[in-house]
């Protein structure tokens, strides 16, 4: 496990043991209402393809907070989730048993590909690491996600737009990674910076025009 990858996963670690499956849990603080917008950010990303079922993978998919979604909702997505945390995946497991799990760092295990890529939270928080050490990681978590998809990503940053900055936060400026994205991956990007989290934005990347 590489150190970015490890001090995250410590810090989740020790969140979920302190909370257990909440909001609080994976470090979202108490609106459990917030965590639920994210949640529904992540699905904007899938459009109408044609097909009946859409495989979806879900990156740091904590306890599962977004198959119980899909579940709540009956949506026709084949979902599978990945997570480094294993006391966070054997709630999971538990609590989605027809749901495929896998333990494991996304940019170190051999997987598939899948027609979604989601990744909710892990681009959000950077600790300690250095603002160089979390930019360069950052863009390989995206390249990975964009590789391993057959039609889209999302995930989602704090923006620099902001009027107070926490330490522990990672902030990424919108357009400079929209740049970044456009000429490394995609011309067919679209950033929502307009939902109620305001300090926050998501990104959606595809592989053609959606």
């Amino acid at each position: 496990m590489e150190q970015v990858t490890a001090t995250l996963h410590n810090h989740y670690r020790e969140t979920f043991l302190l909370h257990g499956a909440t909001s609080k849990g994976v470090d979202w603080g108490e609106k459990e209402w917030a965590s639920l917008l994210r949640q529904s950010k992540m699905l904007e990303v899938i459009n109408n393809t044609g097909k009946s079922n859409v495989s979806l993978l879900d990156v740091g998919c904590g306890y599962g907070a977004l198959a119980d979604i899909i579940k709540k909702q009956e949506l026709s997505i084949d979902y599978t989730g990945i997570e480094v945390v294993k006391e966070m995946l054997e709630v999971a497991k538990k609590n989605h048993p027809n749901h495929q799990f896998i333990h494991g760092d996304i940019l170190e295990v051999e997987i598939g590909r899948y027609d979604y890529v989601v990744c909710n939270g892990i681009l959000t928080q950077k600790l300690d690491t250095s603002i160089l050490e979390m930019n360069q990681f950052a863009q390989r978590l995206i390249r990975k996600l964009f590789e391993i998809c057959n039609c889209g990503v999302a995930f989602n940053l704090m923006t620099t737009f902001v009027n107070f900055q926490s330490d522990n936060l990672y902030y990424r400026n919108p357009a400079e990674l929209m740049a970044w994205c456009m000429s490394e991956l995609t011309p067919h990007i679209r950033v929502d910076c307009a939902y109620q989290l305001w300090y926050e934005y998501t990104v959606y990347l595809y592989k053609k025009p959606n």
